[in-house]
């Protein structure tokens, strides 16, 4: 299973960046804001999901974790295969997605090239609940701040070892605070408890 990658950017194109890591180089799908980020000859990290069919091996590569957990849940929805998914990332950016969705906003989501009313209509459907369902705290409960996402990543790093739902819980007791990263690691540990 690769989960991200991480090295200088090689080449990219309109929905593509290949990422060289000690010398392989990595080509990866990604929206258009992804590839805006990445500039050839810079360092890169992008969060990968893994498409494995019979004959070929396909990465996508997300500079969030957000944009990550939006394309797996676009998956779910049987009309929505990752192309499509990318697509959608490409035309709408994550908070324009989790907008629509929770707004219920058809016409929003027909404005993506190969998204016609049935498909948005079964979208809304298939993640309406998911993404702002009864009782948690909407759109902001489900998008990570870019702290948050740091301090996500810093907590389930191999040196500290938290799972994704542990550390996702302690950062969701501090989120009212909007603290910067590092507070967040600080305090979440406390919530947690250290290890070792």
């Amino acid at each position: 299973m690769i989960d991200s990658v991480s090295g200088d950017v090689a080449r990219k194109g309109t929905d593509f960046v290949v990422v060289d890591v000690g010398g392989v180089a990595y080509q990866a799908s990604c929206s258009a804001d992804t590839v805006r980020g990445c500039e050839v000859g810079h360092p890169a990290f992008l969060y990968i999901h893994l498409v494995l069919r019979e004959d070929t091996i396909h990465l996508f590569g997300f500079s969030t974790l957000r944009e990550r957990e939006l394309f797996r849940l676009l998956l779910t929805v049987g009309q929505v295969g990752p192309k499509l998914a990318i697509q959608i990332l490409s035309t709408l950016p994550p908070q324009e997605l989790v907008t629509a969705i929770a707004g219920r906003d058809i016409e929003r989501l027909t404005t993506v090239k190969g998204v016609g009313r049935k498909t948005a209509e079964r979208i809304l459907v298939d993640l309406r609940d998911k993404i702002a369902g009864p009782g948690d705290e909407g759109i902001d409960a489900f998008l990570l701040s870019s702290d948050e996402e740091t301090a996500l990543r810093a907590l389930t790093s191999r040196s500290l070892g938290f799972s994704a739902r542990e550390a996702r819980e302690a950062l969701g007791r501090l989120r009212t605070e909007r603290l910067p990263a590092e507070t967040l690691v600080r305090r979440a540990l406390e919530i947690l408890g250290t290890r070792g």
